[in-house]
């Protein structure tokens, strides 16, 4: 007997670093880490807790975020994965969003939010 289950995250965040953009024989994906900031209890050492999103696009989501820039506000629904790879004999894992949905909502951090692009995928993922 099957258990109905849900694997979904909704991120609204905004570009850290450069986004890493690669071709591959059958397809494209992009690379990105988006930064989220939520707010910290009143009684918490810190204001906000910072935490940061590693985002993976295939595809036509790939095209379209390929030249987006740091500080871009962008938002991403998709499935929660997790990658595992061995390093110096640790087994070591990384969480991503596998993006289904992908909108940039501003081009450059100054600009006021518009919606840009919008994209969802097709299922165009190699897997």
């Amino acid at each position: 007997m099957s258990v109905p289950s849900m694997n979904f995250a909704c991120i609204l965040g905004t570009i850290k670093g450069e986004v890493r953009h690669h071709t591959t024989p059958k397809s494209q994906v992009a690379n990105l880490t988006l930064v989220t900031q939520q707010k910290a209890h009143p009684n918490a050492k810190v204001d906000y807790f910072t935490t940061y999103h590693n985002i993976t696009a295939w595809g036509k989501l790939a095209e379209v975020v390929q030249h987006a820039t740091e500080g871009t506000l962008v938002q991403v629904e998709g499935a929660l994965e997790t990658e595992s790879w061995e390093q110096d004999g640790t087994k070591r894992y990384k969480t991503i969003v596998k993006a289904h949905r992908l909108s940039l909502l501003e081009e450059e951090p100054q600009q006021r939010r518009n919606p840009v692009q919008q994209m969802e995928d097709t299922d165009e993922s190699p897997f």
